[in-house]
């Protein structure tokens, strides 16, 4: 992901007073219990939106960040797809980017009655536009620019 995008994702700051964003590493716990010191899952997604202060500890995020996006690499593509798809859903994770550096897309879903709905597939001349946070549009050719 190019730093003209990150910037960009980073300037929801202005837009919204309590949003941490965290580019990797930086640790989501996950716990059926809500028991975070002993979690039963631990990502480090590559970029995380959380907008409640009270979700982070000394140890990362505590449940699900509003947004989590994942960068497709060849040896993450089936966990991203899969493994850390059904558990972002699970969890609740409102909206879930998959950036694929290699196709020039990314999948959009968001989560609705517990389950994530593909919203689009963007491809390398659109412009994303979430779901959760009205004000936030990248470019797709922000994204893989060098």
């Amino acid at each position: 992901m190019s730093e003209e995008a990150k910037v960009r994702i980073c300037d929801l700051r202005t837009d919204i007073e309590r949003v941490k964003i965290s580019i990797d590493p930086f640790d989501v716990l996950f716990s059926e219990s809500e028991d975070y010191q002993s979690p039963d899952q631990v990502t480090q997604p590559d970029l995380s939106v959380v907008c409640f202060k009270d979700q982070i500890s000394k140890n990362g995020c505590n449940g699900a960040p509003t947004l989590i996006i994942e960068v497709l690499s060849p040896a993450t593509t089936l966990k991203d797809f899969n493994e850390k798809f059904n558990l972002y859903q699970k969890h609740g994770v409102q909206e879930y980017w998959i950036v694929d550096p290699g196709n020039q897309t990314a999948h959009i879903y968001t989560l609705e009655d517990g389950s994530y709905q593909v919203r689009h597939l963007y491809t390398e001349q659109e412009t994303i536009q979430s779901v959760v946070f009205k004000d936030l549009q990248v470019p797709m050719n922000t994204l893989f620019s060098l």
